[in-house]
């Protein structure tokens, strides 16, 4: 917080934990468990889509991608480096456990056309556009007799 407008630091406390909250960046804790939800961007042009997932410390064996018309989820489960029950913690801000990610996409993909890579502990998506369905006239021929 600054020395400037007390309420002006206030007013920016508070868009910052609503951003934390809703974004699922910071630690929740809901009923004793923790949620938690991968980073990521979704970049498009015309004809594709990229999708960018942070997944440090997940391993690619349990990383699952499925595309279901206009959403790509992905999900998986990070298992804790050490045994968290018998560690006394002083500052606990890494998450563990299962995840999942919906991102819907602006238009629909081809399920054939979807490559994903995993390097790094980054996941990428790579997803095809769909053809838009043309409607065209259809020339009705006269029968003959």
């Amino acid at each position: 917080m600054s020395n400037q407008d007390p309420l002006e630091d206030l007013q920016r406390e508070v868009e910052r934990i609503f951003h934390d909250l809703v974004y699922n960046r910071h630690p929740a804790t809901h009923f004793g468990e923790p949620t938690w939800a991968p980073a990521a961007d979704l970049i498009v042009s015309d004809d594709h889509a990229r999708v960018l997932i942070e997944l440090a410390g997940v391993p690619r064996e349990s990383v699952r991608v499925t595309l279901r018309g206009r959403v790509l989820e992905i999900s998986g489960r990070r298992l804790p480096p050490i045994d968290r029950t018998a560690a006394l913690y002083h500052r606990a801000e890494i998450f563990f456990g299962d995840f999942r990610r919906a991102i819907e996409l602006p238009w629909e993909s081809d399920e054939r056309g979807v490559e994903a890579r995993f390097r790094d502990g980054m996941l990428e998506v790579q997803l095809q556009r769909v053809a838009a369905i043309q409607s065209s006239d259809i020339s009705v021929e006269r029968q003959t007799s």
